[in-house]
C-alpha cells in the first residue's frame, strides 16, 4: 500500500539539462536525471536542488523515467486525483460536450495532466485505460477517485481496456468489468445519429471518439453524395453520412463483427438498407481491384507507425492507401485523410499526402486541416499530444 504521507525523495536533473525546468514538458527522461529512486513518487529539483515539479517514476529501462504530475510541490493522493479529474470534466461542461446519453473523453491523459489515464464516458459506462508504468504504480490512489467522480455524475458501470501503452512498458494486458453489468454494446447519441459502442470488444475503448468533429461535419455535407468510408470500423461515418443525406454509402473494413454493428446501427437510426453496401475486405485490396468512384472518399486508417522505427515503413503504407483511393474520387469530389500516429507529425502527414496525389496524377485543394474533437484537449507544452491528423481536401 502506498504511504503518501512520507517524503518523495527528491530527484536532480544535470547540470546541463536545467533549462527543462522552463519548458514545463511533462516528460523526462531517463538521460536527463543525475539518478532514480525506486519510489512510485518523487520530488524534482533542477541540478542546484531547487524543486519545481512532483512525478511520478516509470519501470526500470523505460527511456521516459518520469512523468510530471504537477509543477507545484504539492502531495499526491486520492483527493488530488478526484480533484483534477472533477476539474476536466468541468472544462467539458463549459463546452457541452459533457450530458449523460452522450459520449465524452473526460480525461485525455497529458492533455488533462494525468499522464497515462485515460477515462471515456459512454452514457452511463466510464471506460477507462491505464497506459504505463508510471500511472499504474498509482493505481489505489485514481481507481477510488472515478468510482467517486463517476457516481456523482450518473456512471453506473465502469470498465477497464488495455491499449499499446501497457505492452511497451511491459505491463499486463488488461480487458475486464471493474464494476456494474453490461449486456452488449452501449448506446450513445452523436448528433442525431444514435451509435452502438461495444466497450468491452471494441477498438480502443469501443469507438473512435476523437472522430466526432469530423463525423458532424461529414453530415453537414453528405446530402445527395455517393460516400465511400474506408477503414470504417462500426461504421459511424457512415451513419452520419446517411442521416446526412447522402445517396448512397459504401463501408469496407476487414472485420466482420464491426461491420455487423455497422449494419445494425444503420437500420436502428430508420435508414434505408438499399442505400448503404457493406463490404468485408482487407481495404489495400479493396482499393487496388475498385473501379466504381464516388463523390467523397473517406480514409481513416490504423496508426502504421505505433514507434518511431516505424516511420520508413508507415510512410509507404500511407501513401499507398492515400494513392489508391484518391483515384476513386471523382473530379470535384471530396477527399478526407487521416493519421492517427503522433510520430507522424503535421509536416511529415501533409507530405505524405501531397505525394500520394502527385503519384496518381490529382490536383488537391486543402479546404481544412482536421483534428480531434475538443474533448481531446492537449498540453501546449506536449505538441506529442496532437497525434490526429486530418486533411479535407476537394480533388479535381
Amino acid at each position: 500500500m502506498l504511504d503518501t504521507t512520507k517524503p518523495y525523495p527528491i530527484v536532480r536533473l544535470k547540470k546541463d539539462k536545467d533549462s527543462l525546468v522552463g519548458k514545463r514538458h511533462p516528460w523526462i527522461f531517463s538521460g536527463a536525471l543525475q539518478s532514480l529512486p525506486d519510489e512510485p513518487l518523487v520530488r524534482i529539483a533542477d541540478s542546484q536542488g531547487s524543486v519545481f515539479a512532483v512525478g511520478m517514476t516509470s519501470n526500470e529501462g523505460m527511456s521516459i523515467a518520469i512523468r510530471v504530475l504537477s509543477f507545484e510541490d504539492v502531495r499526491i493522493d486520492e483527493e488530488f486525483f478526484f480533484k483534477a479529474i472533477e476539474k476536466s470534466i468541468s472544462y467539458r461542461q463549459l463546452l457541452g460536450l459533457f450530458s449523460i446519453n452522450r459520449a465524452c473523453r473526460l480525461i485525455n491523459a497529458e492533455g488533462d495532466r494525468i499522464p497515462g489515464l485515460i477515462i471515456d464516458q459512454y452514457s452511463h459506462v466510464w471506460v477507462l485505460q491505464s497506459t504505463n508504468s508510471g500511472i499504474e504504480k498509482l493505481r489505489e490512489l485514481w481507481l477510488p477517485a472515478i468510482y467517486r467522480v463517476g457516481t456523482s455524475h450518473g456512471a453506473l458501470v465502469f470498465v477497464e481496456r488495455s491499449n499499446s501503452g501497457r505492452k511497451t512498458e511491459n505491463l499486463t494486458i488488461v480487458n475486464s468489468l471493474l464494476k456494474g453489468s453490461l449486456s452488449g454494446p452501449v448506446e450513445i447519441q452523436e448528433g442525431q445519429a444514435r451509435l452502438s459502442v461495444p466497450v468491452m470488444t471494441g477498438q480502443k475503448t469501443g469507438i473512435f471518439l476523437d472522430q466526432a468533429a469530423s463525423r458532424l461535419k461529414l453530415n453537414k455535407l453528405a446530402s445527395s453524395l455517393d460516400i465511400l468510408n474506408l477503414f470504417g470500423y462500426t461504421g459511424a461515418f457512415s451513419i452520419q453520412a446517411g442521416l446526412g443525406g447522402a445517396r448512397h454509402v459504401t463501408t469496407v473494413d476487414i472485420s466482420k463483427v464491426a461491420l455487423s454493428i455497422a449494419e445494425r446501427d444503420w437500420i436502428s437510426n430508420g435508414l434505408d438498407p438499399n442505400r448503404h453496401n457493406i463490404i468485408e475486405s482487407d481495404v489495400f485490396e479493396f482499393v487496388r481491384k475498385q473501379t466504381s468512384t464516388f463523390d467523397c472518399v473517406i480514409v481513416d486508417p490504423p496508426a502504421f507507425a505505433k514507434q518511431k522505427k516505424d516511420i520508413p515503413s508507415a510512410f509507404k503504407a500511407y501513401k499507398d492507401i492515400f494513392r489508391e483511393s484518391s483515384k476513386l474520387v471523382r473530379p470535384g469530389g471530396l477527399f478526407w485523410v487521416f493519421s492517427c500516429s503522433h510520430y507522424f507529425d503535421t509536416e511529415r502527414f501533409q507530405e505524405v499526402v501531397w505525394t500520394s496525389l502527385l503519384e496518381s496524377g490529382r490536383e488537391g485543394s486543402i479546404f481544412e486541416h482536421l483534428g480531434a474533437h475538443w474533448d481531446h484537449p492537449y498540453n501546449i507544452n506536449h505538441p506529442e499530444g496532437t497525434y490526429l491528423k486530418g486533411l479535407l481536401l476537394g480533388l479535381s
